[in-house]
Parts: structure tokens; sequence; C-alpha cells
């Protein structure tokens, strides 16, 4: 609303922000998400798996509950799994405690009949309740942290990635598959970093007896009773969900070079395809609900978080406003100016502790917004490659875990634990998150560095594509010379723009712009 006033950008430009490919990439996956809720499928498979393992002890249920969360937020979303598998967990861990009790009372009577005192019997009782009620912490705060660490993993998984792909000078650069094999092994390892942790907590510690499996089948049978076998409907859903997948990992070596335009550019984003399988759930017809589609506008109406499109393009629109009104780029120029006198890695980790630091206290999503075009901007200044920092950047801000109000996943467990006999608490959240973000910064900032480089194939220098995409920055001029140690035949430079007529090469140098232009 003010930035139009503050004279920065027009309200139609800033409009942009709130509909775009990125609002579309969303709204596609979001769809599926309901579709998968309102079939049922997440909770039956995690009942089925629970079941068909025999998994009653303490340190197998919580690598379920945190496997499945970190499987599921890979490709649907961090806060829609949050939202499916936490009041799950929460009934399985209340019949729990309940039985608990109810063991305790029965044992109480028994030794009553048998002339003993009942002390004993409904102490042990308590403490076993207490232990339900502890491993339940546990279990809440396992389902945040790895749907925050499996949201890691793709573009569409946690919501700061989604200013990494709205950032415009990355346009073309980073896609669902390029990205995913950047960050699945930082999103594998931090997901068994939090396991680890939360298990010396609460399994090895506890020493909790797990959760009886006649608990598990009571919840399984009034699952059966109250929404059947499992249906054709829960199969076509899940049948999409994998199609979506598919079509978002084959997209950039089929879709994205058969529809080109006359000049050669690419007509299809991942947005196109992410919205086949999304407006199929509107034409297939329901075999549960006869006339009625596998998913119907009002099951959307009821379900999809329209504030979750206006919280990314509000981000997005700040995200604007730093670029446009010139702040990323004074900001940009006080970070460039550290950026030669560090190393790669001394850069990355300096990077994902700052960012890191930030997510904390201003929440992943502000801090994301933030901070890339920020980072951008230092880029250019600096001649590295965006890549250096923006992408241990975007994975720094998922390593949210200190605080409850870090990151959504948090924020939404948080909330659902008014339902437990003992809510968490704000220590909760950081007794545990301590040690896993400090380990997740050092762990994070050397595979983020590892895996760029295997995966990207890039150097250091200033590319091309990032030089022409910075706005009258950055010139691209054919001068010869050594740039990060490796000899080019061309290079970037950088634009004075106060004088606007020399531009800056690496090496310090001075060129006039006028003969490149």
């Amino acid at each position: 609303v003010f930035i139009p006033f503050l004279e920065i950008m027009s309200s139609e430009y800033i409009a942009t922000a709130y509909w775009n490919w990125i609002s579309m990439l969303v709204v596609a996956t979001y769809l599926v998400d309901i579709a998968l809720e309102h079939v049922h499928l997440p909770r039956r498979m995690a009942l089925a798996l629970l079941l068909k393992a025999g998994i009653v002890r303490p340190e197998a249920l919580l690598a379920c509950f945190m496997g499945l969360c970190w499987l599921l937020s890979m490709f649907l979303n961090s806060i829609a799994v949050t939202l499916i598998v936490t009041p799950f967990a929460i009934g399985l861990m209340n019949a729990a405690e309940e039985r608990a009790l109810v063991a305790a009372e029965a044992a109480a009577d028994r030794a009553q009949e048998a002339g003993q005192a009942q002390a004993g019997a409904e102490a042990d009782g308590r403490r076993e309740a207490e232990k339900v009620q502890t491993f339940a912490e546990g279990i809440l705060i396992g389902i945040a942290y790895s749907a925050s660490a499996g949201g890691v993993a793709t573009l569409t998984g946690a919501l700061p990635n989604y200013f990494l792909a709205a950032e415009t000078m990355l346009t073309g650069h980073i896609s669902w598959v390029s990205w995913f094999a950047f960050a699945l092994p930082i999103s594998v390892v931090t997901g068994l970093l939090a396991y680890l942790v939360l298990y010396v907590r609460y399994v090895r510690r506890l020493r909790f007896q797990g959760i009886p499996r006649d608990v598990l089948e009571r919840e399984y049978s009034d699952f059966v009773a109250e929404h059947g076998p499992v249906s054709r409907d829960e199969i076509l859903v899940g049948g999409l969900q994998v199609l979506q997948i598919i079509l978002l990992i084959v997209r950039p070596f089929t879709f994205s070079t058969w529809f080109t335009s006359p000049h050669g550019e690419s007509l299809m984003n991942d947005a196109t395809v992410a919205l086949i399988p999304a407006l199929l759930l509107f034409v297939i017809p329901s075999q549960q609900r006869p006339g009625e589609s596998l998913l119907t506008w009002p099951a959307v109406h009821e379900k999809f978080d329209f504030g979750l499109l206006l919280l990314i393009g509000g981000s997005i629109a700040i995200n604007y406003g730093f670029t446009n009104s010139g702040l990323s780029v004074a900001l940009g120029d006080l970070v460039a100016e550290l950026i030669p006198k560090a190393s790669p890695f001394a850069l990355n980790l300096v990077v994902v502790i700052c960012v890191t630091l930030c997510s904390q206290v201003l929440s992943s999503i502000s801090t994301a917004s933030t901070m890339l075009p920020v980072l951008s901007s230092a880029c250019v200044q600096a001649m590295v490659n965006p890549l250096c920092l923006m992408l241990p950047a975007t994975v720094a801000a998922s390593f949210s875990f200190l605080l409850p109000t870090a990151s959504p996943p948090n924020v939404v467990v948080l909330a659902k634990s008014q339902e437990l006999g003992r809510p968490l608490r704000f220590r909760d959240f950081f007794t545990n998150g301590l040690a896993l973000t400090v380990a997740a910064v050092f762990v994070g900032s050397a595979l983020s560095l590892a895996m760029r480089r295997a995966v990207f194939g890039e150097d250091d220098a200033l590319p091309r594509w990032a030089c022409e995409a910075a706005s009258g920055r950055c010139l691209w001029v054919e001068v010869g010379g050594v740039v990060h140690g490796e000899r080019v035949a061309s290079q970037a430079c950088i634009v004075d723009l106060v004088s606007g007529t020399m531009c800056r090469l690496w090496n310090g140098t001075s060129v006039d712009v006028t003969a490149y232009v």
C-alpha cells in the first residue's frame, strides 16, 4: 500500500508480486495437498506403516513420524504436512496416556483386592503417563523439525525457496530439478541430525517403553470404521501426486525444449506442468461421492489458505521495494566489501550463520524476503556468482529450529499442542533447537558449498547471465585477464553509478564504458 505513496514503484508493477508464476506454483501444489487430505491418504499411510512394521518402540515411532513428515514435506508443503500429521499424532499420544492411566487404576484395584497398598501402583501409573506426555513433546517437535528439513529439498517444500525462485536475477537458472539435486543431501543430513537430537533427549534419557500395539490397532479400526477400506479415490489422488512430481522432474529436459518461442525461449516453467495434475482433480469423477469430482471447490474454499498467497505476495512486494528503492544496493555495497576477503567456505559459513540467526528472530519468511535481494546486489558489486551467497542463504532460512515462532511448522505444532495433557513450552524448542541449529549451520555450510559446485558447476566469478540481469549496474566487456584465479577472455565490469562513464574490472582496473556501449 505504502510503496506507491513513497514513490518507489507504481501500483501496477507492485501488483505483479501478488500474482505471478510463483503464485500459480503454490496453488498447484496446494490443491494436490488438499486432495490428499480430503481423501485421508496421509493418515491411512501412517497408520498402515505403523501397524505393518509392528512399531511400538519409541525410537521407531519417532523415526516413523519424522520420516513420514520429512518425505511428505518434500513433495507437498511443510505447512500442509504439519497440519495433516499433527492432529493424528496428538490423538495417538492422548490415547496412549489414557491407556496408561486406565492400566494404573486397574493395578490399584487389583492391589486393593489383594489387601496391598494402592499408592505404589497409582504412582507407577502417573509416572508412565508423565513419560507419555514427555514423549508426546518429542513427537510434535520432531514433526516440526522434520517438516522444515524435508521442505528444504524442493522449491515447493518451504516458503523461503519460493522467494529464491522469484529472484529476477536467477530466472531460468533455478528449476525444481536443479534445486532438488542441490538441496536433497542437505535435507537428508538435517533430518538425521534432528532425529539424533530428539533421540538423545526423548528416547535414550527418558527410557520410555513405547506405545502398546492395541492402541495403534484401535486407532486404525476407528479410522476404517469412519472412512472404509482403501478407495479408488485415494489411489487416483496418490497417482496424481506422483504424476506432479514426475512432471516437475522431467520438465527442464522435455516440455521446456519442446515448447519454445520463435526466438528459442522456453514457454513453460514449473508452474505450468504442476497445474496439469491439479486441474485433473476437478475433472476425474469420484467413486466415493457420485456426481462429484475428486476435488470440489467447496473443499478448496474450506481448506485452501488464501492468506498464504497474500503472505508470499507481500514478501515478494517487499523484495521489489528493496530492489527498486536502492536499499538493496546500499546494503549490498556494505556486504560486498567483506566478500573478497573471505575464503569460499568462510563466506558460506558467515552467510549461513547470519541468515540462521535472523530467521530465529524475524521468522524464515521475513528473512528470506529481505536478505535475498541484499545478497544479490552484494554479489554484483563484489563480482561474485550470485549462487555463491543466495543458495546457502535460502537453505539457512529453513534452519529455524530455535524458537516456536521462527517457522510455520513450529507455530502449527505449538498451537496444536494445547490439545495435549501438557502443551509445548518455549524452552522445549530452545533446548532441542540449540544443538540442532549449531550442527545444521556447520554441516549446511559445507554441504551447500560442495553441492553448488557439483550441481551447478559454475565458478565463483560473476557469470554473464548475472551481469546482464543486473539492471544497468554491470556491463559484459571483451577484456581478458585473470578473475578468481582463472584466465578469461571476457568478464564483468561494474559501472560507476556516479560518473556513469567508467566501470571497474575484477582486478580494480577502470574501463571507459562508452567503448562497449
